[in-house]
Order: C-alpha cells, then sequence, then structure tokens
C-alpha cells in the first residue's frame, strides 16, 4: 500500500473496519440478546480492538511502540491515562487485559465497540445525574478492584490536544484515597497521528509509555497533584520528541 495517499489509506481502514465489525454487530443482536457472560463479552471487545489496531497498523500506517511494561504491577490498579483520541481509548481496552473504562454514558451508542463496553460491563459517568455520579463510580470502581480486575480512567474528562491542558477532575483523587491501589500513569502522543472523526489520519508510531506507580496511602491531595504535573510533562516531551524526528 505504500503508493496510496494518507487519504486513501484512511478510507481503506474505515472501510476495513466496518466489515470486521459486522460479525461483532450480528453476534451482539443476536447471542449477545440471550446470553452475554461479562467475560465472554470482555473477550469479544479486546479481539475486537486488537483488530482495530491491526488494521490501523498495516493499512493506514499507524505503529505503536510501548516503553515502561515493567512498570505495570501484578496487582490490580488504576491506569491513568491523558486523552488524545479514540486510537488510545480502544488499543487500551486490548492492551490491558480485563480493564474495566470509567467512560462517558454517550460511548454506548458507538456501533460495535460501545455496545461492547455496555455489556463488559464498564464504569460510565452520566452527566445529568452529577449529584450521584462519583459515589457510583466509586462504589463500582472499588467492586472492580476487589474482582481482580484494574481501572482505566481519562481525567482530563474529554480530549486535550497535544500541547494542551486540562484540569484533572476531582474524582481521580477521591479514587485514589478510596481504592487503596496503585496509580500507574500512561502517557502516549496518539493526537498527533490519529484524529477526530472523519479526518485523515497520518502515518507514523504512537509511543505510549507506563511511569512509575504512586503506591497507595499518600496524601491523596499532594499525591494527584504532583501526577497532573509529572503527566502534562511527560506528554510534552513525547510531542516534542516526536517533532524533532519530523
Amino acid at each position: 500500500m505504500g503508493s496510496l495517499t494518507s487519504a486513501a489509506r484512511t478510507r481503506l481502514f474505515e472501510v476495513a473496519i466496518l466489515l470486521w465489525s459486522l460479525p461483532f454487530g450480528l453476534v451482539i443482536l443476536t447471542v449477545f440478546q440471550l446470553w452475554r457472560p461479562p467475560v465472554v463479552v470482555r473477550r469479544a471487545l479486546r479481539l475486537w480492538s486488537s483488530g482495530f489496531i491491526a488494521a490501523a497498523r498495516w493499512i493506514v500506517g499507524v505503529r505503536y511502540v510501548v516503553e515502561g511494561s515493567e512498570n505495570i504491577p501484578n496487582v490490580p490498579a488504576i491506569f491513568v491515562c491523558n486523552h488524545q483520541s479514540y486510537w488510545e481509548s480502544i488499543a487500551l481496552t486490548a492492551l490491558i487485559p480485563d480493564i474495566n473504562v470509567i467512560s462517558k454514558a454517550e460511548a454506548q451508542r458507538i456501533p460495535v465497540f460501545g455496545w461492547g463496553l455496555k455489556h463488559a460491563p464498564m464504569i460510565f459517568v452520566h452527566r445529568e445525574r452529577r449529584g450521584t455520579n462519583l459515589r457510583r463510580v466509586l462504589r463500582e470502581a472499588k467492586a472492580t478492584l476487589l474482582e481482580g480486575r484494574s481501572v482505566l480512567i481519562f481525567p482530563e474528562g474529554t480530549r486535550v490536544q497535544p500541547g494542551g491542558r486540562r484540569t484533572f477532575q476531582r474524582g481521580l483523587e477521591a479514587l485514589y484515597h478510596s481504592a487503596g491501589a496503585p496509580v500507574v500513569p500512561i502517557v502516549h502522543n496518539a493526537g498527533l497521528l490519529w484524529f477526530d472523526g472523519f479526518r485523515t489520519k497520518k502515518q507514523g508510531v504512537v509511543t505510549l509509555r507506563y511511569c512509575s506507580p504512586i503506591a497507595p496511602g499518600r496524601n491523596p491531595a499532594v499525591a494527584m497533584q504532583e501526577l497532573e504535573r509529572f503527566m502534562n510533562v511527560e506528554k510534552d516531551r513525547l510531542v516534542a520528541a516526536d517533532r524533532r524526528c519530523d
């Protein structure tokens, strides 16, 4: 596919994902209406996400490298990731086994992927229920960790372009305080390549970096302020390093 333009690669990728999604959609609309054990749903979601990553690599030319995998603990953890695109949202469901993602409720409406999130089940934040969201999310996140699953949160709350800033949501501080689990920062630069919607994607390499965990038991406010500063610095370093290579 070396002779294809980036725009042509992007359109071909969209067709490939549509075809890849059809059998999963059929299973969701038939089998999963009567029988959908969460473990089976999560495996199906992970398989679909793995196909997405493979198609992005071979068709669009978006590859990825993982750094710091030694920082992933062997106990359930709270993974905290910056949010630049939907690439990392999908990729991390495949790369971190049995992850429970804290996501906006609107994500459930995404064909196939969103349906998989709904039945996995994942933890959803409802905009219209601000008064009860935090208590429920904390309760479900703690239950997830007790089950032996890890939790993934995007504390910026929405996509932030490379080089941008958005204050972390306070729910992360409450989760760290109550969960008693290590926090693993994840930074990446996917937003340099994977643009929103149907915009043409750019060939290149996404760096996905797992950083040193924050142990439980520290002062929550201080620990999460340090985490926010650290992640902003690290994600800026990834963007700067990528631009020096252009």
